[in-house]
């Protein structure tokens, strides 16, 4: 079966790992979710050694069609968020650690 992580299991571990409350432990994964979410707004980059990069790409508009009244519609420009996997992380997945 497939690991599922999510920000409690995230604390459950920190927690069992440390010794930090799970209550400890969630306030210091949102301050470093926080810290990389303000990062990434402000356009700048995110580079986790063994892990990997995220980065802001900007998105050109581009013309899209609406689902329900089949009218064309312009989707406006955007930045999103990408990750790039370090090569760490690749072989890891690739058993390749």
């Amino acid at each position: 079966m497939a690991k599922y992580v999510t920000k409690d299991s995230l604390a459950q571990k920190l927690a069992q790992d440390t010794t930090l409350r799970k209550k400890e432990a969630i306030k210091i994964i949102d301050i470093i979710f926080n810290e990389m979410s303000d990062a990434l707004a402000e356009e700048g980059l995110v580079d986790i050694t063994g892990f990997g990069k995220f980065v802001i790409f900007d998105r050109k508009a581009r013309m899209g069609i609406n689902p329900v009244t089949k009218e064309r519609m312009e989707i406006p420009a955007s930045k999103l968020p990408k990750f790039k996997p370090s090569q760490t992380l690749k072989n890891k997945c690739n058993r390749k650690d």
